[in-house]
């Protein structure tokens, strides 16, 4: 019985947060959003990758909380440009949709 209990919580301490890929996916969204006209085709690029890295937002905020809010200090900065990132295509969204 030790063993059944023991293999999953080496798989959850091995599972460690990321921000790079989310950084990234955020980063797309708001080049396209910034160079194109939002409310063209394009939203259907720019819309499920909103969407995509939202989810990987909320995934990324879990493997956070479980690891006791370690990570290095590159990830910090990735979780801070993520946010920034985040805001500014909510932003252009809401300017987009007023105009």
């Amino acid at each position: 019985m030790s063993r059944t209990s023991a293999a999953p919580q080496s798989a959850q301490e091995q599972q460690k947060p990321g921000w790079t890929l989310v950084a990234f996916l955020v980063g797309a969204v708001c080049a396209v959003l910034r160079f194109v006209d939002i409310w063209s085709w394009w939203a259907l690029l720019w819309a499920p990758l909103l969407a995509f890295a939202a989810a990987a937002t909320a995934y990324e905020w879990r493997v956070l909380a479980r690891q006791r809010w370690r990570m290095g200090p590159v990830e910090w900065v990735f979780l801070g440009l993520t946010h920034l990132g985040c805001v500014a295509a909510l932003i252009a969204l809401c300017r987009a949709a007023i105009q």
